[in-house]
């Protein structure tokens, strides 16, 4: 199975990547390669994730948890087609991207 990206995800994704990398180069690239590896293990394996309460179950919306990072991918089924919603900060505003489903 393919996911899909919402555009913000991506610019979130982007946005802590540039940060990682300024903060620690080389850092960048290890979490890209977190978040793939969550959005590889969300698509082979789609109720691995933490399901999140308070939406609609047709939604499916769920974490998936990066172990060096503190980020979540977070995904849904949008119109049908499972969606990558955001690349989330565990600490930071935790609950922002609510609004995107």
């Amino acid at each position: 199975m393919l996911l899909g990206l919402l555009p913000a995800a991506l610019d979130e994704l982007e946005a802590a990547v540039l940060w990682h990398e300024a903060e620690r180069p080389g850092h960048g690239a290890l979490l890209v390669d977190e978040v793939r590896k969550r959005v590889a293990q969300a698509a082979r394996l789609p109720k691995s994730g933490a399901p999140i309460a308070g939406f609609d179950p047709g939604h499916d919306v769920r974490a998936y948890p990066t172990s060096r990072f503190p980020y979540r991918v977070i995904t849904a089924v949008v119109r049908g087609t499972p969606m990558v919603i955001a690349v989330a900060h565990a600490r930071r505003a935790p609950e922002y991207w609510r609004d995107r489903l």
